[in-house]
Order: C-alpha cells, then sequence, then structure tokens
C-alpha cells in the first residue's frame, strides 16, 4: 500500500510510474485496435478500473510532482473508449475519480463505489456477454491481496474482457513464514487469491529438490528458510491464469529502488494478438531497464 501524502492522495515510486507507463502503451495499441474492429463487428468497448482512487499521485522521489494515475491515462487515451468504468471501496476516493467528469465532459464516466469482486461480478459482468458484440480491457491493480480468484474466473469465462493484472508477489511472500507452518487463515486468503494452495503443502513438506528451488541456499538445513523466488511466484500464478485464458503474456517483474520485486504484471486474453502486443512492450521495458543498471 503507498503512503499518502498531505492532501490524502498517493504517493508512488518509481516502479509504479514504469507499471503506469507501461499501460499506457497497450492501451493506446489495444483501442486502436479495437476501433477498427467496430467498423465491422464490434458494438463498443470499454475501460474497467478496479482500483481507480489513484487519480493523480506523487512521485515518491519529487513529492512537487503529479503523476497521471490509470483512469487519467485511460481517458487521455485516443481513440476514446465508449465508456469508462471506475471501481473503489473508498469514498474518499470515489470522490476523487467523480471529479474526472468535469475534466473529461465527453467521456461516458460511470463510477462504482464497493468491493471490486462484488462490483465486476455482479453488476459489470452481466453487461458483457459474449453475444452483446462488447469487448472490455480490465485493469487489475490492487494494493495487495484483494482480488478472488473467482473475480479473475468470472471475467475469463465472459470471454469478452482482457484482463491487464498486477499480482502481488509481496502479499503472497509476507503470508508464508521462514520458520513454520503457515496459519490456517494465511492458507485460506492465498486460496481466494490463487486458486490453488497444493504448492503450500509442497514447499513446505519436501525436503529437498522443488525447496532447494523455492528457498534459500541449498547448504543451509531445512529449517532454515530464506525467500521465496519471486519469479516461481510469478510464473505459478500466469499457470494459473493460463488455465482461465487461452493466451497469457511473460510477467515483467515490477521491482522498487533495493531491486526487491514487489508485483508481476502480465495481460490475460482470448486474443493471441494482444499477447504478442503485450510481450513486445515488456521486452522493450526490460531491455532499457537492464541498460539503465
Amino acid at each position: 500500500m503507498s503512503r499518502l501524502g498531505s492532501e490524502g492522495e498517493d504517493i508512488i515510486g518509481r516502479w509504479s510510474e514504469e507499471k503506469l507507463d507501461l499501460l499506457a502503451k497497450y492501451l493506446k495499441a489495444y483501442s486502436v485496435i479495437m476501433n477498427e474492429q467496430k467498423k465491422s463487428w464490434l458494438r463498443a468497448y470499454y475501460y474497467i478500473d478496479a482500483f481507480a482512487g489513484s487519480v493523480r499521485p506523487r512521485a515518491k522521489e519529487d513529492e512537487q510532482r503529479y503523476i497521471d494515475g490509470s483512469p487519467v491515462r485511460a481517458l487521455q487515451t485516443e481513440p476514446q473508449f465508449d465508456g469508462y468504468w471506475f471501481v473503489d471501496v473508498s469514498p474518499r476516493r470515489v470522490e476523487r475519480v467523480q471529479r474526472l467528469r468535469a475534466e473529461f465532459p465527453n467521456r461516458v464516466i460511470d463510477v462504482h463505489q464497493g468491493n471490486c469482486n462484488k462490483v465486476l461480478c455482479n453488476e459489470i459482468v452481466p453487461q458483457l456477454p459474449y453475444s452483446s458484440k462488447k469487448r472490455a480491457f480490465v485493469f487489475l491493480d490492487p494494493y495487495g491481496l484483494q482480488v478472488d480468484w473467482e473475480t479473475v474466473k468470472e471475467l475469463a469465462n465472459t470471454r469478452t474482457c482482457d484482463i491487464f493484472v498486477n499480482f502481488s508477489v509481496m502479499g503472497v511472500t509476507r503470508r508464508l513464514p521462514r520458520d513454520q507452518n503457515p496459519e490456517p487463515e494465511a492458507i485460506e486468503q492465498l486460496s481466494k487469491v490463487m486458486g490453488s494452495t497444493n504448492w503450500i503443502t509442497e514447499i513446505y513438506q519436501e525436503p529437498r529438490g522443488i525447496q532447494q528451488e523455492l528457498f534459500g541456499n541449498p547448504t543451509e538445513p531445512t529449517s532454515s528458510r530464506d525467500t521465496i523466488q519471486a519469479e516461481w511466484l510469478a510464473s505459478l500464478y500466469t499457470q494459473q491464469l493460463q488455465s482461465l485464458f487461452r493466451h497469457v503474456s511473460k510477467p515483467v517483474l515490477m521491482r522498487n529502488s533495493t531491486n526487491s520485486v514487489l508485483y508481476a504484471l502480465s495481460l490475460a486474453s482470448h486474443n493471441q494478438t494482444a499477447i504478442k502486443i503485450t510481450n513486445e512492450i515488456f521486452n522493450r521495458y526490460e531491455k532499457l531497464r537492464n541498460m539503465g543498471k
């Protein structure tokens, strides 16, 4: 969770800016393609933001500098979407999103306050059946582990939604202690978020093999656990997505200033072209990031 400034706005690090830049690049490509499809079969396409309250966060390294958050980036995208559905659980954040209507008067903006899982499944998904000839891009950028696997499944089942999901690797590792088995409540929460916890049983029961792969130095005693490899967790979540969507991009790891992995960003779609575009954007980003090291 990002910290808040004096006006209650989020203060975000460099990795969050990079994530927003990746989002903007993909939205541009997506909107150009979908707008072209409107000439033939497509009736409308929408942008859905399940955690929309961070409208204009401040930069961590320079708090005088405001950054356009995901709702603003979507509203600025040309060609424009036919509609925008913004969701947030916080009344204060929702109020901030509501103000965007005055700033973008020619955009069709629909704002929902509530738990994103309930709003998406009960209010938004029913408006996007496959027969509707509508499509939607869904940005799932939780502060932690707020997106239920059942919600991801509902979005996948529509066959009309692409999801750009920022999976909290940090949120998972924090619930897996190094020196004892996780609490039942932690396992229940991880199951709710990831759809399966068989892998937890494996990493805590296997004395060798998989444990060496996931935890620290294999020469250390098995009771001494280091952090799970972020790459493995990101890959695990991606594999889960592949059970629901026909095509899933490779995950790109979002790192903080100390190079620790916080999130894994990936696109899940029923369209192969979408994944090709995403992987190209991710590859360029990683190449530039590696050059900057």
